[in-house]
């Protein structure tokens, strides 16, 4: 052979060789890298593309995500976000499911391939960066890794610039962005439309798949938000909560991220069974966890919400031993694990200050701590120990470690933690990496001496409950509480919460409320009925699952026997169909036992539930819990039917819901010889099909109120404006003759700072005897109700006789929410014109927990008559 025959069989050789590298480990030209899920539906490519760094995400072939750049601006030290290299990539396969301590199942799948690419970057002082990229079936997650080197020691991390780029306007789930609360409702629009938010985010993408952007394994960094940069209206940017300095992360090589996650299923139901979260976790750090105890509770809680009790010392106090003691002597009755106390501690005065100093091992002289416990552990029932720093840092971590010893020494094996109020230090946020770093610190105290945690105003989970299941449950969201001052939560908010928040990790939603129309005035309620009250414990996950309700409420109460039987750790989970912010149905096992929980929003709805997942050849007797005929949202909300019957696997239920409404379930393995006279399947059946068209014809959450009156349609003249993020119907709003609800987002029209002023044209003299107009109040949102309405008439238009006028003053410690009218009546005049005005405080009083800020004024339809 000649030697230029020789030279081309070496370069074939070449190149067969270097062939064998792309196959072996997805590398091709332009350093491109490519792994896929083990069941080969979710694809990451990887690349370097002239120095920066980048990955893209497809499912079914499908493009989710397109090419999204990845690294980091520093402080005082180059950014990283381009002159990289690729100098080596690993690929391995990972198939090890574990068992949980408690959960929504026993077990979890835990199988994954994992491409790890090891960067530097071209230049005099190269600093070097690990990606890796874990790709499950049910989703996939990528962290940075800062490995240990000469040229990157110490940093301060200004911006993570991780990049979320979508190949089209999802639709999309979300809460806005906000560094110190995840508690708002839940907004759905178009991807296009979202400026900041918080995690994590549900979308509806390409081919109807479903994704979902969070993080897992949140430790010693800040929290991510996801924000829109340079205008760019389908790619969102990570956004770190930052320090006080305006520093994001600080930190020091080796240092590990969080995990950046993406869940992507092909129904919005699979999401919720997803693992990943959890996956990305280290395993349980706690080698013995007997005592590790998922319960059902009560507690003296709701009674404050209800302004029964106060959480300080007085007349109406609520944590004294004789209270505590009923309430211990109920859980025994009813089989409930544990009984919740708040306010037990003195310091509750400084709460409503804003500088929150309580001391944590000294009781209120009408409650003995070690009494109380000592009659819990009598009668087998565990005390649930309070927290509530109010934000002051500095204080509570002065006496965590003497508040926790003294839990251990009486036998307090579980605490809720509370965060509520501002931060101190100044400037500290909830959501920062001083406060992650620090609720980790409880965790990992309350681990020493082996207390579980509820955390309310927490960090969002991110599954740090693997590595440490003593963090049993936390809020991180909007709760049931809100029901009790406010506008309260939609229908629709609590079949969001599944899709959304809850895919982060159980939440204390706090259900069971049985007194759903609780304020006699009729401003406050729960938003639903008393059955999916009860579907509430099987579809909103919390191994620490409070029955909310004061017990006074639960007295020969049937319905209370769900509650009794309900589990709060499951062997198996199937979500069998939901629609998100529509409709639910979970059914959750526990040994041989299955619950099953429906939910739907304000539309009435019927659901078929097939049974297919049940034993076969086995009778199982139904306990259900449904609303009933005489069910209705406004009226009787509170009605329920409770039937039992005979079902196998493969029977069908037909199962109706109220608006607001659900049912629950259980089902429980027949004994042999059982007489089966009960309701058959068909008769349940036939019982639903009559209640739907029942429910369809009774009244709705969120119905509009038409008002009939004078004023109605004529001509209505501004003399100020509205703010246009809150116009309502526009200009006619306030005489479109819909009168507004309890949800200020609707028919209300809001005045930022100013007065409001209008004059309506009745187009012609007429007699009128009275005139009113309607305002909403919201504390909490900075809508206060005005200080004066006045009232005039006049039949030019230009000269106006003042006919009455009303003053209120709106005082602390009032009730957030209130809708008031504010009227004036008379003896009959003729009149074309008349004129209200109502006077806007304009700055927040002091007492408000934003004093000087900006104050709103919300009203809606001026009744003529």
């Amino acid at each position: 052979m000649s030697m230029s025959g020789k030279s081309f069989l070496n370069i074939i050789k070449h190149v067969m060789f270097l062939m064998s590298i792309c196959f072996a480990f997805g590398v091709c030209a332009n350093d491109k890298y490519m792994i896929d899920s083990p069941d080969k539906r979710i694809k990451l490519t990887f690349s370097v593309k002239t120095g920066i760094a980048q990955y893209q995400v497809s499912y079914d072939r499908v493009e989710l995500i397109k090419p999204s750049t990845l690294g980091f601006k520093f402080q005082s030290q180059a950014n990283m976000l381009a002159n990289f290299v690729v100098e080596s990539t690993d690929v391995s396969e990972v198939n090890a499911p574990w068992k949980k301590v408690w959960g929504q199942t026993s077990t979890a799948e835990n199988h994954y391939r994992q491409l790890k690419v090891v960067l530097s970057e071209s230049g005099e002082f190269p600093r070097r960066l690990h990606l890796y990229f874990r790709l499950f079936n049910d989703g996939l997650g990528f962290r940075y890794e800062f490995p240990e080197q000469k040229n990157l020691t110490t940093f301060a991390i200004t911006s993570e610039e991780t990049e979320f780029a979508f190949t089209d306007n999802y639709t999309t789930w979300w809460t806005p962005a906000d560094y110190d609360s995840y508690e708002h409702l839940y907004k759905k629009t178009p991807l296009s439309q979202i400026t900041a938010v918080n995690t994590p985010i549900t979308m509806k993408g390409k081919n109807d798949v479903f994704l979902s952007i969070h993080e897992a394994a949140l430790t010693n960094y800040a929290g991510m938000t996801l924000i829109k940069k340079n205008g760019q209206a389908l790619r969102l940017t990570s956004d770190l909560v930052p320090w006080p300095d305006g520093i994001k992360v600080k930190g020091k090589a080796p240092f590990k991220t969080p995990w950046r996650t993406i869940q992507i299923a092909k129904r919005a139901a699979d999401l919720i069974e997803s693992n990943l979260i959890e996956n990305l976790n280290e395993p349980s750090v706690i080698t013995d966890s007997s005592w590790i105890k998922p319960m059902k509770y009560i507690g003296i809680w709701w009674g404050m919400h209800m302004r029964k009790y106060t959480w300080e010392s007085g007349p109406k106090h609520g944590a004294t031993t004789e209270n505590t003691k009923s309430y211990i002597d109920f859980a025994k009755q009813h089989g409930i694990g544990g009984v919740l106390v708040e306010g037990w501690n003195q310091g509750w005065e400084t709460w409503h200050t804003g500088h929150n100093v309580q001391d944590f091992t000294t009781a209120y002289d009408d409650f003995d701590l070690a009494e109380v416990v000592q009659y819990g552990r009598k009668n087998n029932i565990a005390l649930i120990g309070h927290h509530e720093t109010g934000g002051n840092i500095p204080m509570y971590e002065q006496q965590m470690e003497a508040a926790f010893k003294l839990y251990h020494e009486v036998g307090v094996h579980a605490i809720k933690t509370g965060y509520a109020g501002k931060m101190h230090p100044e400037g500290v946020f909830h959501h920062g990496q001083q406060m992650v770093n620090h609720y980790r610190r409880v965790v990992e105290l309350a681990a020493k001496y082996r207390i579980m945690v509820n955390a309310h105003e927490p960090i969002k989970p991110t599954g740090i409950r693997r590595t440490y299941p003593n963090m049993m449950t936390r809020e991180g969201g909007r709760g049931m509480e809100w029901n009790g001052w406010s506008e309260g939560n939609s229908p629709e908010h609590t079949v969001t919460l599944p899709f959304t928040r809850l895919l982060a990790g159980p939440m204390d939603y706090t259900p069971g409320i049985f007194n759903i129309q609780f304020d006699p005035h009729g401003q406050y309620r729960v938003h639903s009925t008393l059955a999916k009250q009860l579907a509430m414990f099987v579809v909103l996950y919390s191994p620490m699952q409070m029955a909310a309700d004061m017990i006074e409420n639960y007295h020969e109460q049937p319905a209370f026997e769900f509650i009794e039987a309900v589990p709060t750790t499951w062997d198996e989970t199937k979500v069998l169909h939901g629609e998100i912010g529509d409709f639910i149905t979970i059914a959750r096992r526990k040994g041989s036992q299955w619950f099953i929980g429906s939910m739907t929003d304000e539309k009435p709805r019927t659901v078929d539930v097939s049974l297919d997942f049940l034993e076969e050849n086995t009778n199982y007797i139904v306990r259900a819990f449904s609303d009933a005929m005489t069910t209705d949202f406004q009226d009787s909300p509170a009605d329920i039917e409770i039937n039992e019957l005979v079902v196998n696997k493969g029977d069908q239920l037909t199962v109706a819901m109220a608006s607001g409404g659900g049912h629950a379930f259980y089902l429980t393995p027949a004994r042999k010889g059982i007489d089966f006279q009960r309701l058959t399947v068909a008769q349940h059946n036939e019982i639903a099909r009559k209640k739907t068209l029942k429910f369809e014809q009774g009244k709705k959450y969120g119905e509009i109120t038409k008002v009939s009156h004078l004023a109605v349609g004529k001509d209505i003249r501004l003399l100020s404006l509205y703010d246009e993020k809150y116009a309502a119907n526009g200009n006619d709003t306030l005489i479109d003759g819909l009168s507004g609800g309890p949800d200020y987002k609707t028919l209300w029209q809001g005045y930022r700072q100013k007065d409001l002023s209008v004059v309506i044209d009745l187009g012609e003299l007429t007699s009128v005897s009275s005139i009113e107009i309607g305002f909403l109040q919201s504390v909490l949102h900075s809508i206060l109700l005005p200080t004066e309405v006045r009232f005039s008439q006049s039949e030019d238009g230009s000269n106006f006789t003042l006919l009455g006028k009303e003053s209120y003053e709106t005082k602390a410690n009032v009730p957030d929410y209130q809708l008031k009218q504010f009227k004036v009546a008379f003896t009959p005049k003729r009149m074309r014109y008349i004129k209200v005005t109502a006077k806007n405080i304009s700055k927040l009083p002091k007492w408000h927990i934003r004093p000087g800020q900006e104050a709103f004024i919300f009203a809606d339809e001026i009744i003529v008559k």
